[in-house]
């Protein structure tokens, strides 16, 4: 298995290497060596995707081999008997598409039980600039008729 910490260092070296030949590019002059600098670099890159490639399909290559020994192994067994098996109703299965579908339910839930939270807040808030409005508008009607009758 690679090491994510050599992953990491590489990637970071590459991307160093990089922004040094990038900020090269704004001085007015190069080098005679930024061409073969960025063909280094390149070859570098090539070079850490190969053997990441190569690990990758060994892996693979070796995983692959591993379940189809299992998939004989299993295949070579003597079989089931279903008579000799516990029967279970099909709503205490679990699925993985069960188990997200409960996921996602809860999550629209959570998230409708909020939005009404906050559509309620909003509501109660509306309310009570409209009572604050209806105050001042018969505060000023108020005064409107004061200066009216002197």
């Amino acid at each position: 298995m690679l090491k994510s910490e050599f992953l990491d260092a590489e990637l970071l070296a590459i991307t160093t290497e990089v922004q040094r030949l990038v900020e090269q590019r704004r001085s007015p002059t190069l080098h005679l060596t930024y061409q073969e600098q960025w063909d280094t670099l390149q070859t570098r890159a090539s070079e850490l995707l190969s053997f990441l490639n190569q690990k990758c399909n060994k892996i693979h290559k070796v995983a692959s081999m591993h379940y189809a020994t299992l998939v004989h192994f299993v295949e070579s067994q003597d079989p089931l008997l279903i008579g000799n098996t516990p029967f279970f109703p099909a709503s205490e299965y679990f699925t993985r598409e069960g188990r997200l579908f409960k996921q996602f339910r809860q999550t629209v839930l959570k998230q409708q039980v909020e939005a009404k939270a906050r559509e309620d807040q909003l509501l109660q808030k509306q309310l009570e600039l409209e009572a604050a409005l209806k105050l001042k508008e018969d505060l000023i009607a108020q005064l409107m008729n004061q200066q009216q009758k002197p």
